[in-house]
This record gives structure tokens, sequence and C-alpha cells, in this order.
């Protein structure tokens, strides 16, 4: 869980504003006087940067709320940034720094460009042509049906010539929100979508554009900048990984102190909502916090439009996931798929965060993808070099601050579960597998390896054996590996199919001073003490990447490859050898973790 940090001592002592989490136009937020968390001073340093940027965020993370602040501040309106007896003053008016000359900007939202859309040209200039009739340029501006990047530079050419002859600056402000949105609503069919050149095309008209441009600012989801989408924009700078602007457009910690000190206290008393604890700071917190898009970062974030829709109603519940998320996203977890080569694979809690932070999502894979027949290619593809880009750059992974990868949050974590289980659960059941798989994770953590194996019994009895017909990896691999593979920082590595001296473990789990190998038998011909005795001669343990006091070999044991029958945990040293005998299920349980360490832990100073 990430530690929050007390409350600070000055907190602003204005009248309670109203809040709408679903508002994201600055005009009206201020006019109506709506909760609005100060950002403009950052939003003026990030605008000072670069003329041409991107800036990547999840969905239902600030970014269109971030270009309407950007168009009110270039539109001059200067007088909607002053405080009054009700809304605060904001901080680019109270430093003066910011020069309010009007420019004209065009601002387009490219999520329009909807998925139904045939005929990519002809929405592109539907949308352009749009543009032109809010900017009251019909007359002046000549669109051109064959070609939507003509179209484009002719309403930016006149809207300069008419501003120039107005007596404002002749260039002008452009912004595009959801630059990505066209792509991704046709990422779930990219063989059939001829979308790409067009939109390559559309987005290279800003380059021959350059002396009309004051500042152009483009926001998406994921990040295609190096590839062939914007092939003919290369002059693009990627603000997505600045450390300076991480939390431009989320909630730091002091923020979060501030809100709950004015408003989030007095809904503190909510009955918790099925597994949802009560509102509090501390479950905020826990639920909401954990963004962290550069390994540069100092703090993580909250995602803001949870915090707001919690603060609106008064209880903890799933925002982010019920309206972020992104169904390509879900189709690709939820379907096995099979690509046109083996997939790299990288150890998901071990990926270095200097290359997370150059991360660009790969077309070609997108376009290799082909169902194939087995569930378990869904845990096979999950931490491959190809997959793990797309989940981190919307908002399912992020960075931790040991720069590792993992769900950011329980909100996210609690989702992610219910994604991956759904094909194989009834709908009844999947709010129960989520507990389940909280309650697995507790147990193992906490040692209590017979509590941790009925809870996997219970989970396992909920899912269809015949899904699993045929499948490399049985159900209790795919139980196992779903629950800690979404235990948020708890478990500091995790690596399916795990290289040792001998070969490949099933699952090799690190935390706090424990090392844990997994193998998983199935079948009449082998048995749990077969498993133990492979862990042994195949030295697991023997290749992970920091020492640990207790190394444990556990052996599950599944007749029918669903429930488990039996099972056996063994204490290791650091070079393999056994260290005394063996417990079972038919054995007594320690009572603590004390008794387990007493048993089998290493003096790593001292040796044994």
């Amino acid at each position: 869980m990430v530690q929050c940090r007390l409350k600070p001592t000055g907190v602003d002592a204005m009248p309670p504003l109203r809040i709408d989490p679903t508002t994201s136009e600055f005009l009206q937020l201020r006019q109506d006087h709506l909760l609005y968390v100060d950002k403009t001073s950052q939003v003026a340093s990030f605008l000072s940067e670069f003329r041409y940027q991107l800036y990547a965020r999840p969905r239902r993370f600030g970014k269109s709320l971030l270009l309407s602040t950007i168009e009110t501040m270039y539109s001059g309106n200067r007088e909607l940034f002053a405080g009054n007896e009700i809304r605060p003053e904001l901080s680019v008016y109270r430093e003066g720094t910011w020069h309010w000359r009007p420019h004209e900007v065009v601002r387009m939202d490219m999520s329009e460009v909807g998925e139904s859309t045939a005929d990519m040209a002809g929405a592109l200039n539907d949308l352009v042509n749009t543009t032109a009739e809010k900017l009251n340029l019909v007359g002046i501006y000549r669109p051109a049906p064959e070609r939507p990047s003509r179209s484009l530079i002719n309403l930016v050419v006149a809207l300069s010539r008419r501003s120039e002859a107005a007596g404002l600056p002749a260039t002008v402000v452009i912004l595009v929100d959801e630059y990505d949105a066209p792509f991704l609503n046709r990422m779930h069919r990219p063989q059939e979508d001829k979308a790409r050149p067009v939109l390559a095309d559309f987005y290279g008209a800003f380059k021959s554009l350059g002396p009309f441009i004051e500042k152009l600012v483009m926001t998406g989801v994921t990040r295609f900048v190096k590839t062939g989408l914007w092939s003919k924009l290369n002059q693009v700078q990627d603000q997505s990984a600045n450390h300076h602007f991480h939390d431009l457009t989320g909630f730091t910690d002091e923020e979060l102190d501030i809100l709950w000190e004015r408003i989030g206290h007095r809904a503190s008393v909510v009955s918790p909502l099925d597994h949802w604890p009560p509102l509090s700071r501390e479950a905020w917190c826990e639920w909401y916090n954990g963004y962290r898009f550069s390994s540069r970062a100092c703090h993580p974030i909250y995602n803001p439009f949870a915090i707001m829709s919690s603060l609106h109603d008064g209880e903890m519940g799933e925002y982010w996931s019920e309206t972020g998320h992104l169904g390509v996203v879900e189709a690709l977890l939820q379907a096995p798929w099979v690509q046109a080569e083996p997939l790299e694979r990288v150890p998901l809690y071990l990926t270095r965060p200097d290359v997370v932070d150059r991360y660009e999502l790969s077309l070609e894979w997108l376009d290799s993808l082909e169902p194939g027949p087995s569930p378990e290619a869904v845990l096979h593809q999950w931490d491959s070099t190809r997959l793990v880009p797309l989940l981190y750059q919307t908002g399912y992974l992020t960075l931790t601050p040991e720069g590792d990868l993992a769900p950011p949050n329980r909100e996210v974590a609690s989702y992610l579960s219910r994604v991956l289980l759904e094909p194989w659960l009834k709908p009844d059941d999947r709010k129960q597998a989520v507990l389940y798989q909280a309650a697995m994770v507790d147990a193992l953590l906490d040692l209590d390896l017979p509590a941790m194996v009925a809870q996997c019994n219970r989970l396992l009895q909920l899912l269809p054996h015949q899904r699993f017909h045929g499948a490399l990896r049985s159900a209790t691999n795919l139980v196992l590996d779903l629950a800690v593979l979404f235990s948020r920082n708890r478990i500091r590595y995790h690596e399916m199919e795990k290289s040792g001296i001998g070969g490949d473990s099933d699952t090799i789990l690190q935390w706090d001073d424990v090392s844990l190998a997994v193998e998983i038998k199935t079948g009449e011909t082998t048995s749990a003490w077969a498993g133990q005795r492979q862990i042994e001669r195949k030295g697991y343990l023997q290749a992970l990447p920091t020492a640990s006091r207790l190394y444990l070999g556990l052996a599950l044991y599944a007749t029918d490859g669903r429930l488990v029958s039996a099972w056996i945990c063994q204490g290791y040293a650091p070079s393999g050898e056994p260290l005394g005998e063996p417990l079972t299920e038919k054995d007594s349980w320690p009572t603590g973790k004390g008794d387990l360490y007493q048993r089998w832990a290493i003096d790593r100073e001292r040796g044994r």
C-alpha cells in the first residue's frame, strides 16, 4: 500500500464548492463555481517547453480538462483565473508570468471520428468542417473532400489570415484531444482497417503548417510517435514520461489532504459496498493512488476522476474501471491469442523503468494477433515485451517506487482480476472469485499455506473444468498466477516458467525475506512428492535476482487438474540443500511465521 502523508496545517478556508466529476470544460468549472484543483502554474510551465508536444495518459485522467485550460489561457480571458468570494484565485493569475494576448485556437476531439465510420477520409473531413463552423470560418475556409489533410491546412491558414487582419497574432494554437482514438477504435480488426495511411497523412499536415502554428498540443492514451502513424510528424516532443509534468493531470497527496479537509471527511461514515471499504482518507490512498508515469517521479498520483466521483457520491466505487477502461484491452486479455512469431518474455516485476519510459506500441505486433485455441496463452503473453507497453500506457500497469511494474492500486487490480477470470466464470460467481483471490494472497503472504490452498480450491470450484481440457497450464496454474499477479506491491518478484539450472519452474515468487518456488502436478501418474523432487533436482531457487532468509519449495498436486488434494512444503539452503523434514497437508502447520523461520530460515550474516 502507498503510504499517505500527514495533512498540511495551512488548509485554504474557502466556502464549499459544488462537485461535478463529468465536467471537463474549464470555462464551465469556473463560471459555475465547481471544485477545481489548481494546475495552472504547471500548465504554463508545460507550455513553455516545446512548440509541438504530446501528453499521453490513460482514460479519465484529466486530459480533456488540460486542453480546455490551455484553450482558455490562450484565449486571453484573464478574469476567469481571478478569485472572488466563492472561487479561489488560480496560481497562473497570481504569479503574473503568463502573457494574456489572445490567440485563435483550433481544438479537435478525435474521439468524434467514431468506430463505425467506414470512410476515414470522410470522417476526418466532417471533423474539420465542423471545426470550421464552430470558428465561424464559413465562406473563408475551402474544404478538400478528396484529402482531409488539405482541408486541415486550408482551415488553419484561413484562421491565421483572419486573425492577422484583426490585429491578433498570425500564429494559431492547435489542440488535438484523443489523437489515437481513431486507431484504438479499430485496433481489434487491424488487418481490415485502411485508416492508418489517412491518419498519418492528416497528422503530417501539422509539419507543413509550421509557420502558422504558435503551439501544438496533442493528448492521447498511447504513444505511437516513432511509428508509421506519425512518420511525417517526427518533431513532436513526447512529454508523457517527463517527471516535471508527472502530476500535470493527476492529484498528489498534498492536494488530496486539502480536498479531504475541506470536503471528503463529511462523507466518511458511508457503509461499505460489497468488498469496498467505507470512504476514508486511507481508503482513497489504497484504492486510487499509485500511478507513476516516470521512473524519475518522486511521488505517485491519484486518478482524478475516481477522486472527484468519490467526493461527489460520498462513497468508494469502481469509477475508473467502469468508465476509463479500453474494451480492446479486455478483448486481448480475455481471449487466447497466438502470434506469428514467439514472444520475447520479460519478468513483469523486473522491467527496468528507463526502458518502460521509452515504450512505444508496435503496430506490427497488433497486426500479428490471431485467435488461438487455449486459455493459457493469456498468461504467456501477459509479461511479454509486446503486451506490457499497451497495459502500461492504458493504466492497467504502472511503475512502482522500486522500478517494477504492477497494477497501480486495488481498484485496477480488482478489476483486472475479474477481467481475466470472466471468460471462465458464471456472472454470479465473478465477485466471489475476486474475494477468494484476495484471501488467497493474504494467506500466502502470511505463510499460512493450508489457508492458501483452501482459498485456491474455493476459487477452482468456480471454474468449469472442461474449459481447460488439453491446456498446457492447468486451472491451478491460472488461479495461482492471477492471484499473485494482482497483489499490488506486496509481492516484489513474480515470474511464470522461471528458467533455472535444470529447467523451468511453474511459478517463482519473492516477498519480504521469502523466496518461493511452486511446482504443480496433475494427473494419475504423478504426485506432490514428484513436484518437490523436481524443485530440488532442477535448482529452481538458485536463479533468483535477490537473496532471502527463507527459501521454500511448494509442490501442489491435483488429481484431475483442478482441486488441490495434496501438497508438500520444504525449506532449502541457498545452495539448494534441503533443510530438515518437509511439511505436508497431513502435518500440523506452524501457527506463526516465527516457527517457520526457526525451522528453515537462513542467517545471511552468519550462515545457518
